[in-house]
């Protein structure tokens, strides 16, 4: 057998049917340009800019430089944080054994082509839907099924990317790639169905409707009124209808976000946390509920060996570790339970490739005869054991057959009730009752070819007690959610006695409320699963279509939900859950769906993606107070004008000084602050609620100066713009309380950079020097203001109190 030949894997690739390659998790370039540069904000910006433009009005277009830095900052933030996780991506690909000009090669999976000839073995994972050739498997296709029976594949059998082999070796020919694979189908289905679940862009999206909603008849009946009834010119009319405009776009506080989230997945990235949506960060920082699987998760998905118990006279015999090493030495299986058995036993931990020689084992007395691999259905394998000087001989499978003459004796190994049947030690009810896998080890005297089944005499050897290996970190990351009011629950497809056991080890303080999922049918009615979901922390036996109806009941009791998952038969609760969290070492599917991937496979390490959304939802939180004042101040002010018949009482540029020296200045600068916080309300009410007490007296000021005028235009106008920058830089320095280094920076520059401005530049914004008499009236204002503030934060107060 040869494979293709390097022309027909050329051929194949020219006419289609070679991989397309991983599809990119991350937005292309051009979604990236068109979702920074083409949004409603910026088409609203750059209509007021080329409005000002028409009427000659230049100083007031300064806006528009700070609109496209914003817009040249996310695009790179975005292209940074693009490279890192596509870096992290490609070094998470999958590999395959192909034969290729008759040798074995290894490729990356992207390069694989229809009709390739892959090599699989023991351990290796199916990467594209294939058709064995020749040779025989155990594949495990509980990945795609959730069922955890092995299931036998020899030649014109069909494989399914995203299965694994158990046990023995085969070629098998690749009948689909690209997006015809099985897996690439579901994922590709469910990808399509998954909804993005973000508190603060959904609120954004409220913002953005509302303002534009507002924004196009105001400007008109703004620009209208002083055209016709004020017979103010075409440049003022313009200019001051802008200025409304302008201050009813919170224009930084997108950028803000989108930065802080992309700053946030850059710092994970470097972690070898790839973070595939950027909202999955603010998502799982609200998250109270984390559904985590057993096997992988709990535990790094290794066993290490508890204890022996020897048991009869075969057991202490002098030869029996030796021969026990020379089954492990010789066993073509790459499995968990192998490994550590190897690892323990001193065992040689790299299997003999088949159809090559074995080298003698153990201790040199003893090399493999025949083999009979384990199978999971049979529940046990075999392996007939000679005198170690015909070592260099090929060991035989069974099948082949082999003289019992020539046998030293055969070593069995497998489930206690196969191999011990009813003779089972007191201790092993102990055993299996602390979670611990049992393995036990017979020995027959002489050959033994028959796979279908066991000896009648077999002699007891051993009994071998597993632990599965709980991560060095669980328990303090358990203790972490649990302090953090975060409700984890354990999902597992095994033995109740066995997650629970598990969970104990781990830390999981409810780890005795489990309940076997056997016992609640499928098609139960929702009230049913709401129950158990409420009731129940361990779940066990699970179905795939258990644990989304589990994650469903858990959404419909109010709560937010993270689900890790490592196979295609977790892909429905993961699109599922509101943030959904792939286990790099599991299947492609459930990395290429997720939200987040852990790419050392290690859960220890969610913590860390939760402080990261934290802050940036505290800081965002935090500084949207500011952004919100002139939006809400604008759209009040702007109906008071139209009632009157008064202009808007600022230009664009000054706005835009607020928007530059109190607005973009301290929150970019705060933003990287680590404000770890517990979340606590809802990131717009929160927001708003802030904002309104100086955006209400920021209005009931203007409109008492434009009632009462007691200077000139110009006069009043700088009178309101200080009142408006004292007003905004009090909400600021609220927003810093506690103060922090950074925090006592920002607040001393915005207070001196803003005023500096004005005294360097005042013909720019328009504004005069302040007279005693102007001062006067500046100082009563402001405490007036101040004073409205006050009584309107202690009345917000006094409600959320009475409504606790």
């Amino acid at each position: 057998m040869t494979g293709l030949t390097t022309s027909e894997v050329e051929e194949r690739r020219a006419r289609g049917e070679g991989e397309t390659g991983a599809r990119s998790v991350t937005k292309s370039t051009g979604a990236i340009l068109r979702e920074n540069i083409c949004t409603l904000f910026n088409a609203l910006n750059f209509a007021i800019a080329i409005l000002l433009f028409a009427v000659g009005a230049y100083s007031n277009m300064l806006f528009i430089a700070i609109i496209i830095l914003n817009i040249v900052i996310g695009i790179a933030q975005e292209f940074k944080a693009k490279k890192l996780v596509d870096e992290l991506t490609i070094l998470n690909q999958p590999h395959a054994v192909v034969l290729r000009d008759g040798k074995e090669t290894t490729i990356e999976a992207g390069d694989i082509v229809k009709d390739d000839v892959m090599v699989l073995d023991s351990g290796k994972q199916i990467c594209n839907d294939a058709v064995v050739i020749d040779g025989r498997l155990e594949v495990n296709e509980s990945l795609l099924t959730g069922e955890s029976d092995s299931i036998d594949k020899t030649a014109g059998s069909e494989l399914y990317s995203g299965s694994s082999v158990i046990s023995g070796r085969a070629y098998a020919r690749v009948t689909h790639v690209g997006d015809e694979n099985y897996t690439n189908s579901l994922i590709n289905e469910v990808r399509q169905e998954k909804r993005v679940h973000s508190e603060l862009l959904d609120s954004m999206r409220k913002v953005t409707r509302f303002t534009s909603f507002l924004i196009i008849p105001l400007g008109v009946l703004l620009f209208v009124e002083a055209m016709f009834l004020r017979h103010s010119g075409t440049y003022d009319a313009v200019v001051s209808s802008a200025a409304a405009l302008l201050g009813m776009l919170p224009k930084g506080l997108v950028l803000l976000i989108s930065v802080s989230l992309a700053t946030g997945v850059i710092r994970l990235a470097k972690a070898k946390i790839l973070v595939q949506n950027i909202y999955s960060l603010e998502t799982l920082a609200h998250v109270d509920v984390l559904c985590l699987d057993k096997t992988g998760t709990l535990t790094d998905g290794n066993m290490s060996v508890d204890r022996i118990v020897p048991l009869g006279e075969r057991g202490a015999a002098e030869d029996s570790d030796a021969l026990l090493r020379a089954y492990l030495d010789a066993s073509e299986d790459n499995n968990v339970t192998i490994a550590a058995l190897r690892a323990h036993f001193g065992a040689d931990d790299s299997t003999a490739d088949a159809g090559q020689p074995a080298a003698p084992a153990g201790d040199g007395r003893f090399a493999a005869q025949a083999i009979i691999p384990f199978s999971s259905k049979r529940k046990w394998g075999a392996i007939t054991m000679r005198a170690a000087a015909g070592a260099a001989d090929a060991p035989r499978h069974a099948q082949e057959g082999e003289s019992a003459a020539t046998a030293t004796g055969t070593v069995f190994l497998g489930a206690p009730e196969r191999i011990l049947g009813a003779n089972l030690p007191d201790e092993a009810a102990a055993l299996m009752g602390q979670g611990l896998r049992l393995i036990a080890v017979g020995y027959l005297p002489g050959a033994w070819t028959d796979e279908e089944r066991l000896p009648d005499a077999l002699q007891p050897m051993f009994l071998i007690a597993l632990r599965d290996n709980i991560r060095p970190r669980a328990k303090e990351t358990l203790a972490y959610f649990r302090d953090q009011g975060v409700d984890v629950k354990v999902i597992s497809g095994d033995h109740p006695d066995t997650v629970a056991a598990v969970a104990r080890q781990a830390g999981l303080e409810r780890w005795r409320d489990v309940i076997d999922m056997t016992s609640v049918p499928a098609d139960a009615p929702d009230s049913t699963f709401n129950d158990v979901a409420g009731r129940y922390t361990v779940f066990s036996r699970v179905t795939p279509k258990q644990k989304r109806q589990l994650v469903q009941a858990m959404q419909r009791a109010g709560h937010q939900v993270a689900m890790t998952g490592d196979g295609v038969n977790d892909l429905l609760a993961l699109r599922e859950a509101d943030c959904s969290i792939a286990i790099a070492s599991g299947s492609d599917a459930a990395r290429q769906i997720s939200q987040v991937v852990l790419l050392d496979s290690d859960f220890t390490y969610l913590p860390q993606v939760v402080l990261e959304g934290r802050k940036v939802v505290n800081n965002v939180t935090r500084t949207a107070a500011v952004f919100f004042i002139k939006t809400i101040y604008s759209v009040l002010v702007s109906f008071f004008c139209l009632a009157l018949n008064v202009p808007f009482p600022f230009i664009p540029i000054q706005i835009t000084l607020v928007d530059a020296c109190i607005e973009a200045w301290p929150s970019f600068l705060t933003i990287f602050e680590s404000d770890t916080r517990r979340i606590r309300g809802r990131f717009l009410p929160t927001a708003l609620g802030k904002a309104a007490p100086f955006a209400i007296a920021v209005t009931g000021m203007i409109i008492a100066f434009s009632l009462i005028a007691p200077f000139g235009e110009t006069q009043n106008r700088t009178v309101m713009f200080a009142l408006l920058i004292a007003a905004s830089m009090v909400a600021v320095i609220k927003s810093c309380v506690p103060f922090t280094k950074i925090r006592v920076f920002v607040c001393v520059t915005m207070v001196l950079g803003a005023p500096f401005a004005l005294l360097i530049l005042p013909h720019l914004f328009e504004v005069v020097a302040m007279t005693g008499p102007m001062w006067a009236w500046f100082a009563v204002a402001f405490v007036v203001m101040m004073a409205v503030t006050a009584a309107i934060i202690a009345a917000q107060r006094a409600w959320l109190r009475s409504r606790r």
